[in-house]
């Protein structure tokens, strides 16, 4: 329970700020911005109810209550949160860093310097603080899926689609991969030019990132749907195929939405050029394949076998909407 009070406690500085900026309060910016008005109030105040959804989730993993929740409902919304902020645990104490530095700024330079700091700590901070109560939850509630080794899954019907999705995902992820990490090293191949006067170490590590998170997602569902190397334990392949697609729908799928909203005159657009918002949307159908398959294996795992092998009833199965081990 300590856990999600100091997880919501990361969420408080951000969401205050959210609020005084939905009021018309000025504070933390140094000049005007170019972005519209209206399109930056609507995006505050999405951010805001995030915010307000993500602790939500907390305090239902870290209360008995919680237990009750329909397990889709607790599994999709953890999982685009994951994407979302998993990849801050690694750019935010960059990104704090060098603005506290002076080596770079935040956005389009109309922030006040503290405000990226106290930003990207917070994400950092509720990434960790999400994961460690979903963790102590999963654990609680579906302990047969944690435990055991890939090796003890056997293949029931579903196998035929979950092998097709992954060699599509990895596919996908291989490209992505090749493509991210060439940028993270410095290749200026299908960057703009405006892309390439403003890069910064923060978004050369940030690619570095997003192509780990690729190759985390790929060795994950390779592990659990090839059952290879068989002595991996299941909770390792979990993590890395979870965090992994999480990572690649989640901060793509908010990329693309700034691309359409400059499409339609708020003003992003001309940083979004090059091939950049391509890349961005295929991480995006690579997540949505990787999460069709994630699906799948997860109600397979949860209805025809745990790691001892025994038929389990279809109640058990992680998808299930009533779906709640014995406590």
């Amino acid at each position: 329970m300590l856990i999600g009070y100091l997880a919501i406690a990361a969420i408080l500085p951000y969401f205050v700020l959210k609020l005084l900026w939905i009021s018309g309060s000025t504070v933390g910016f140094n000049s005007s911005t170019p972005v519209d008005p209206a399109f930056l109030r609507g995006g505050n105040i999405v951010t805001a109810g995030l915010e307000i959804i993500g602790a939500a989730i907390i305090l239902a993993f870290t209360h008995s209550w919680g237990q009750r929740i329909p397990a889709w409902l607790v599994l999709a919304p953890v999982w685009v949160a994951t994407g979302l902020l998993a990849p801050f645990i690694v750019i935010g104490p960059l990104v704090a860093g060098t603005v506290v530095s002076g080596a770079s700024t935040v956005g389009d330079g109309s922030l006040a310097d503290w405000v990226g700091p106290l930003v990207y700590l917070s994400f950092g901070a509720q990434a960790i603080g999400i994961a460690l109560s979903f963790v102590l939850y999963a654990r609680e509630r579906w302990a047969t899926a944690l435990t055991g080794r890939v090796a003890d899954r056997a293949p029931g019907s579903y196998q035929p689609v979950l092998v097709y999705f992954t060699w599509l995902g990895v596919v996908l992820l291989s490209n992505i991969a090749i493509a991210r990490m060439s940028w993270a090293l410095g290749s200026p191949i299908g960057l703009s030019r405006h892309a390439l006067e403003n890069r910064g170490i923060a978004d050369q590590v940030a690619d570095a990132g997003t192509a780990i998170f690729a190759v985390a997602a790929a060795a994950g569902f390779t592990a659990l749907v090839f059952r290879c190397p068989r002595r991996t334990p299941r909770w390792i392949a979990l993590v890395l195929a979870w965090v992994g697609s999480g990572a690649m729908f989640g901060g793509s799928a908010y990329e693309l939405v700034l691309l359409l909203a400059g499409l339609a005159g708020a003003g992003t657009a001309t940083e979004r050029t090059g091939l950049v918002p391509l890349v961005d949307l295929v991480q995006v159908i690579a997540g949505t394949v990787l999460a069709t398959a994630g699906a799948f294996l997860l109600y397979e795992m949860g209805t025809k076998g745990s790691p001892d092998g025994r038929e389990e009833d279809e109640s058990s199965s992680p998808l299930d909407p009533t779906a709640v081990d014995a406590q």
